[in-house]
C-alpha cells in the first residue's frame, strides 16, 4: 500500500470509529441534557486545537510543510481554539450571546478543517514528512469533524428543559 493510501485508510477508519462512538454513546447522553451542559465538553475538546501549530514549528515537523498549507492551518486552528474558549465561557455563564458565539465557533472551526483539507491537496501535503503531526489528520481531524457535526445538531435541536424548568 502506498503511504497516501495508508493515511486515507487510517483517516476513514478513525472517522467511522468516531461516528459510531457518537451515535451509540455520545448522542444518547446529549439528548438528556440541556444545551449548556451538552455542548460544554465538546467545546473543551476544541480548546486544544492549538495543536495545529505543529505545522509551523521545526520542533514538531522538520522542515515545516509549505507555508500555503501550514500558516492558514495553524492560525485557523488557533482561532478555532480561542473561539471555543470564548464560547465555553459564554455557555457556562449563560450569557445572552452564548448561542451566536457557539454558532460562530462552529462555523469558523468547520470551515478551518475544510480549508486545511483543500490546502493539503493543493500543496501535496502527503509528499512531506510531517513527523508527529501525522496524528492530526488520521486521528484528531476525524474527531473534530464528528464533534462539529454534534455541535451543529445541538444548535438546531429542540431545547431540553433545564432541571427545575417547567415541562414543555
Amino acid at each position: 500500500m502506498t503511504p497516501i493510501a495508508v493515511m486515507y485508510t487510517e483517516f476513514y477508519m478513525s472517522l467511522a470509529s468516531f461516528v459510531l462512538i457518537a451515535a451509540w454513546y455520545v448522542v444518547p447522553a446529549l439528548r438528556r441534557r440541556p444545551f449548556h451542559e451538552a455542548v460544554a465538553p465538546i467545546l473543551f475538546l476544541h480548546t486544544f486545537r492549538h495543536f495545529g501549530m505543529f505545522y509551523i514549528t521545526a520542533m514538531a515537523v522538520s522542515p515545516p510543510p509549505p507555508s500555503g498549507f501550514a500558516v492558514p492551518t495553524a492560525y485557523g486552528d488557533v482561532a478555532a481554539a480561542l473561539l471555543a474558549l470564548v464560547a465555553l465561557v459564554a455557555v457556562r455563564r449563560r450569557w445572552p450571546l452564548a448561542m451566536p458565539v457557539v454558532w460562530t465557533f462552529n462555523v469558523v472551526g468547520a470551515l478551518d478543517l475544510v480549508l486545511a483539507a483543500v490546502n493539503a491537496q493543493r500543496y501535496s501535503l502527503a509528499s512531506y514528512s510531517v513527523g508527529v503531526a501525522y496524528v492530526l489528520p488520521i486521528l484528531v481531524v476525524p474527531a473534530l469533524l464528528v464533534t462539529h457535526a454534534l455541535v451543529f445538531w445541538l444548535l438546531v435541536r429542540r431545547p431540553v428543559p433545564a432541571l427545575g424548568d417547567a415541562a414543555v
